[in-house]
C-alpha cells in the first residue's frame, strides 16, 4: 500500500495579493521562509508564533484576520510537511511557469527569511550539531543568489537543484532541532 501525503498551501499569487492589499510588504516566499525557520529552529507549531509573525512582518502590529487565517493554514501545512516521513515539505515559491529570475529572487527571499526566523529561536550556532551549522552557512550563501539569470535550461536545472537542497536542508534542520522534541513528547508504552 502506497500512501501519498497531501500538503496544501494557499495559492502563492492569491496570498501575495492579500498581503499587498493589506499593506503587509512581504512576499509569500518570505512568509513561508519565516514560518519554516521558526519551526525548524524548534518553535512549537502550537506556540506563540503569531506574535513573532506580527513582530517580523508587520512592525509588531496585529495582522488582519484574513491574513491570520491564511498564516494558520500555511503553518499547519508547513509543520505537516516538515514532520512528514514521506518528505512532503515543499518551499512556497512561484509556480514553475514563472520566470527563472522571479523564482530565483523568491528563493533568495525564502532563505533570507528562513534564517531570520531561525535566528529568532536559535541564537547560538556553536551549540548546534555540525551538520546543522554547515546547512545554516550554506543557506547564508544561498540567500545571496542573484536573480540576473537568463531563461535557459542550465539555469532552470541549477535553480531546481538549489531549491531541492534547501528543501532537504530545512527538513534536516527541523529533524535535528524540532523533530526530537516531538519524539520526546510521545508517551512510552511498556
Amino acid at each position: 500500500m502506497f500512501i501519498v501525503s497531501k500538503i496544501v498551501y494557499p495559492d502563492y499569487e492569491a496570498l501575495g495579493e492579500l498581503l499587498l492589499s493589506s499593506k503587509v510588504m512581504v512576499s509569500p516566499a518570505e512568509v513561508h521562509g519565516l514560518l519554516s525557520g521558526l519551526l525548524a529552529a524548534g518553535l512549537p507549531s502550537n506556540g506563540d508564533w503569531m506574535s513573532q509573525m506580527n513582530q517580523l512582518i508587520n512592525d509588531g502590529q496585529g495582522l488582519p484576520v484574513e491574513i491570520k487565517n491564511k498564516l494558520k493554514i500555511v503553518m499547519e501545512a508547513t509543520h505537516s510537511g516538515m514532520s512528514d516521513s514521506l518528505l512532503g515539505f515543499q518551499l512556497m515559491l512561484p509556480e514553475d511557469e514563472a520566470l527563472v529570475e522571479e523564482r530565483t529572487e523568491a528563493l533568495a527571499q525564502w532563505v533570507q527569511s528562513f534564517l531570520v526566523g531561525f535566528g529568532v529561536v536559535q541564537n547560538d550556532l556553536n551549540k548546534l550539531a555540525e551538520d546543522v551549522q554547515e546547512l545554516i552557512k550554506d543557506f547564508t550563501e544561498i540567500s545571496q543568489l542573484s536573480s540576473d539569470l537568463d531563461e535557459d535550461e542550465e539555469n532552470e536545472q541549477a535553480l531546481f537543484q538549489v531549491v531541492e537542497y534547501v528543501r532537504i536542508g530545512a527538513i534536516t534542520i527541523f529533524a535535528h532541532l524540532a523533530g526530537n522534541d516531538a519524539d520526546q513528547q510521545q508517551p512510552t508504552l511498556h
